[in-house]
């Protein structure tokens, strides 16, 4: 399975509305080979607490606690959370064909895309399959899988991204969403 529409809709208008108050210069430029310099963006809403002895815990930053509705979003998901961000594509750019090694179902890490500011030229492609996504949709793609991005519009693509551990609650959010998988995760 290359995606899967998960059962939580959220508002986009005020996920946007929650951002505005973020300045371009709070958000880091992508590094990636995948990416063109200064055509992706991303802005942390979690941190890890946690001492050299013990695995981190993450938490809300102070930048999450100035955006409640984002709070009640990383809430909703009843599971570890090692990313919680925002993350722009600037229109006319694209991200270039790759695979994001173990995230997938299979492997009990997850990449969850709530899609917050998009439109029908944005195109998904994972594993050969476009992906339409709608904004304050929630998805999960099989990112283990090679995939790209190109925003053919005039518009940036913000998503919101959580990764996410695999547990009993996503695996029974993903049942009930269609999901059948046959091997349990390796992770929980």
């Amino acid at each position: 399975m290359n995606a899967l529409q998960l059962p939580f809709k959220f508002d986009a208008t005020l996920i946007l509305q929650e951002i505005s108050q973020f300045k371009k210069e709070d958000y880091y430029d992508i590094y990636n080979p995948s990416v063109g310099l200064e055509t992706l963006w991303s802005k942390h809403l979690i941190e890890p607490i946690g001492g050299p002895d013990q695995a981190p815990e993450f938490f809300p930053n102070e930048a999450l606690l100035k955006c409640p509705y984002l709070l009640t979003i990383l809430e909703t998901f009843k599971c570890k959370k090692e990313t919680f961000r925002i993350h722009t594509l600037e229109s006319n750019a694209a991200i270039k064909p790759h695979r994001d090694i173990g995230f997938s179902f299979e492997d009990g890490f997850i990449r969850i895309h709530i899609p917050v500011q998009t439109n029908d030229q944005v195109q998904l492609i994972v594993n050969n399959e476009h992906i339409k996504m709608s904004a304050g949709e929630c998805w999960y793609c099989n990112f283990n899988e090679v995939h790209e991005v190109k925003n053919k519009s005039n518009e940036p693509r913000t998503h919101l991204i959580l990764d996410c551990i695999v547990n009993d609650w996503f695996k029974d959010v993903f049942s009930k969403s269609g999901m059948n998988y046959k091997d349990e995760p390796k992770k929980s």
